[in-house]
């Protein structure tokens, strides 16, 4: 039985590809009804499907978390080569996928009972998520053991912050997931900057602005309030369907931060289903 961590996620983590086959990390897909039919993100759904319906259905698509059942498939498999297992969700406040978690932790356990799982609330989302875990991943790697692996969790969570520029608000409200805000009415005028900047969890407005450009600026200029300036900055640019906008974005970041590292990824269809377009950033230093 190999000694070495093994490392679980959800499809909202964001990270390229290469890094998850790289850790062997492996990804649960969240589900995403639209119309009356279940398809799991990124599996039999892309996100270039998503963007090119979500303004023609009647019905806004829902959301549906990660099953008992998925986790309690992948847990049993990866008994088979590992004792210890740390298991990183997008935040508990958007999803059910935790509850599901934590049921197969239940069910498995009868059947491997000295198999270890760490299931994290990560209290973030997107490239926030995707950093955390592939930072685990990294210390899994290297043959920490499984206390000093949800140590490098504990941290990276204190660390990583996320944000995004929407269009509207209008699709979070739909299904429930508004973020804190004083006057929802008024911020459907604007574009509003949301994020997850804190240890809550929870979704919050950090900023108004009207205009794509201004929503732009915004969001490189709040990054400075979240990070050490002095310290080498770790970045991810999410994009929709609007590659052109992430890669200016990508270089106004540049050109204002010392960006160690600075990846173009593309939004989980899900996400975008639940928020509509937008624009983010994920990073820490």
């Amino acid at each position: 039985m190999s000694s070495k961590v093994s490392i679980v996620t959800d499809s909202t983590n964001c990270l390229p590809p290469e890094i998850l086959e790289q850790y062997g990390i492996r990804v649960l897909p969240v589900g995403l009804v639209i119309e009356g039919k279940l398809y799991l993100d990124c599996v039999n759904i892309t996100l270039e499907e998503v963007c090119s319906r979500l303004d023609s259905l009647e019905k806004q698509p829902t959301t549906a978390a990660v099953s008992p059942g998925d986790f309690f498939n992948v847990f049993t498999e990866l008994a088979d080569s590992t004792d210890n297992i740390v298991c990183i969700l997008v935040s508990k406040a958007l999803t059910a996928t935790q509850e599901s978690a934590y049921q197969a932790r239940r069910l498995v356990r009868s059947h491997h009972p000295n198999l270890n799982i760490e299931i994290i609330d990560s209290k973030t989302s997107a490239g926030a998520l995707g950093f955390i875990v592939a930072e685990v991943a990294r210390a899994a790697e290297e043959g920490k053991g499984i206390r000093e692996v949800v140590g490098v969790a504990r941290d990276m969570i204190s660390r990583v912050v996320y944000l995004a520029a929407l269009d509207t608000l209008k699709y979070l409200i739909n299904i429930g997931r508004a973020p804190r805000v004083t006057n929802i009415g008024e911020l459907l005028k604007v574009k509003p900057i949301i994020g997850f900047v804190d240890d809550t969890g929870l979704l919050e407005v950090v900023a108004r602005v009207r205009g794509r450009n201004k929503s732009l600026a915004k969001l490189v200029d709040l990054v400075e309030n979240y990070i050490d300036t002095e310290l080498p900055t770790h970045v991810m640019v999410h994009y929709a369907d609007g590659l052109e906008t992430a890669e200016e974005l990508k270089g106004m970041l540049e050109s204002r931060y010392r960006c160690s590292e600075i990846l173009l990824t593309p939004y989980s269809p899900v996400m975008i289903a639940a928020t509509g377009p937008m624009v983010g950033i994920s990073f820490y230093s």
